[in-house]
């Protein structure tokens, strides 16, 4: 996973009991935020895949009507063809930008590090034996 900047560590471990207890709910509110917009992300990305394939359906299925009324010494048949490879690269621009849109980890860095502030605030809790250890 991405790493983050360590010196909050530093920072952590200077803090007081109490103040290490009550950054934790707000590490939990943090992480739950950023679940939540992961699920957004994931129904959006889901929606533009639906278009995608909706879009290329119906581009498909016209570009084949076209192509069906068209004779095979017509002229007009080899701009059908640039058509259709223009559609083919839009479409698949657009899949593209779906698939980059997936991969952005932002939402995911940022929840992996309210994870491991929030482990290492447990695991400090536990060393300083406020909290029981298994």
């Amino acid at each position: 996973m991405a790493e983050t900047n360590d010196g909050w560590q530093t920072i952590y471990g200077a803090l007081d009991s109490s103040t290490l207890l009550a950054l934790l709910p707000v590490l939990k509110e943090g992480r739950e935020k950023a679940l939540e917009m992961m699920k957004l992300e994931e129904r959006s990305h889901e929606q533009s895949e639906g278009a995608d394939a909706y879009s290329a359906e119906l581009w498909g299925e016209a570009l084949a009507a076209f192509d069906a009324r068209i004779a095979p010494d017509n002229p007009a048949r080899e701009k059908l063809v640039e058509l259709r490879d223009k559609v083919q690269q839009v479409l698949g621009e657009q899949v593209a930008r779906t698939n980059e849109g997936k991969r952005d980890t932002r939402v995911q860095t940022f929840l992996w590090a309210h994870q491991q502030r929030e482990l290492w605030i447990k695991q400090e809790l536990a060393r300083r034996s406020l909290l029981p250890t298994f």
